[in-house]
């Protein structure tokens, strides 16, 4: 499903639940809007069937995305699952809205890109019409071996299938990123993505405790749904090393100090709470703080992907102007050699 046909059922499932309708008979008036009914069908005859909303969707975990299962999940075992899915519609909206400016930050240096690319494919059209004005066949500026009307087709043949091997790379890596550690940790090893992604996963960390601490859940179960929504290797992967010293006896605070990769920041405010009585509240704040540095991040990874591409535009007219410097040098140097020959 899309992004923002989740967030909008989120946004009217949350609503119509807090006024007092059944799950069952909400998810029912749902199913009715949805493209997808074959998907819906079988929830509603789960839930019809006793079935838990979790378990109902777990079949569908790929068209949802896991952490949605897992936040229904805690929104359930927390008896909060209509506040649940408000929250998750204003977390789809806050994404949204961060994917938005992410490419809106993107239009112009790609605009440029493709112009740059479609300069090279004009000149190479213009080389056939040059060789065909003067004889020359070997007239190559650019020296692709790329020449006229058949050099211009074949160049767009190969722009075409770059642009769909990458196209194709992206929807693979965009589609199991949530489910690959490989990635995870590949991300979380470049400076600004990283960031990003950590400040993200820590945002999501601090909500599911924010939901969970204050409950009365079972804390080793409170402490796996919210490492479960974190759905970033690099942070959930810490949940077994915490784990380890709650059941030794350990308090929280012991726990995250352990725990690689995560923020001195969380350990601290979590430190506080612990003491003060006032976890879920600290973690509330914690969450909103997490939120405004992803869109800090996000604005430098936005400036850093602006500067990439821009970096390859440069590139591109660097090789063009040593291409058809060299051309017109080779061009001289012949001109001197014949000079010289003709004298002697």
């Amino acid at each position: 499903m899309k992004l923002k046909n989740i967030a909008d059922f989120c946004r009217r499932t949350g609503i119509v639940t807090r006024a007092g309708i059944g799950i069952v008979d909400t998810i029912k008036r749902e199913a009715i809007r949805q493209s997808d009914q074959k998907l819906w069908s079988s929830v509603v005859a789960s839930l019809e069937n006793g079935e838990s909303l979790t378990s109902s969707l777990q079949p569908f975990q790929k068209q949802f995305g896991e952490m949605f299962i897992a936040m229904i999940e805690m929104g359930e075992e927390s008896g909060n699952l209509s506040e649940m899915f408000v929250d998750l519609a204003d977390y789809y909206d806050d994404i949204l809205r961060i994917r938005r400016d992410f490419l809106k930050s993107l239009i112009l240096p790609i605009i440029e890109l493709a112009a740059a690319v479609f300069i090279i494919g004009l000149i190479i059209l213009i080389q056939g019409l040059v060789s065909e004005m003067t004889g020359n066949n070997t007239f190559d500026i650019l020296g692709f071996g790329l020449i006229g009307f058949n050099g211009f087709v074949k160049y767009w043949i190969y722009v075409g299938v770059f642009s769909l091997l990458s196209y194709f790379l992206f929807l693979f890596i965009s589609r199991n990123v949530r489910r690959m550690r490989v990635i995870h940790y590949f991300l979380n090893s470049i400076p600004k993505i990283g960031n990003l992604m950590r400040s993200l996963a820590y945002m999501r960390l601090c909500w599911g405790l924010n939901l969970t601490m204050g409950t009365g859940m079972d804390v080793e179960r409170a402490l796996k749904l919210s490492f479960n929504c974190a759905n970033y290797s690099p942070v959930s992967d810490n949940l077994k090393s915490v784990l380890e010293i709650i059941r030794n006896g350990g308090n929280l605070t012991e726990g995250f100090s352990t725990a690689k990769n995560i923020d001195y920041d969380l350990v601290g405010s979590i430190e506080t709470g612990e003491y003060s009585g006032s976890l879920p509240e600290l973690m509330q704040k914690m969450t909103n703080r997490y939120f405004q540095e992803s869109l800090l991040n996000l604005r430098a990874v936005s400036v850093v992907g602006g500067f990439v591409v821009y970096g390859i535009i440069m590139a591109i007219v660097i090789l063009l102007i040593f291409r058809i410097a060299s051309f017109y040098i080779g061009i001289l140097n012949g001109a001197v050699n014949e000079i010289g020959t003709i004298m002697i």
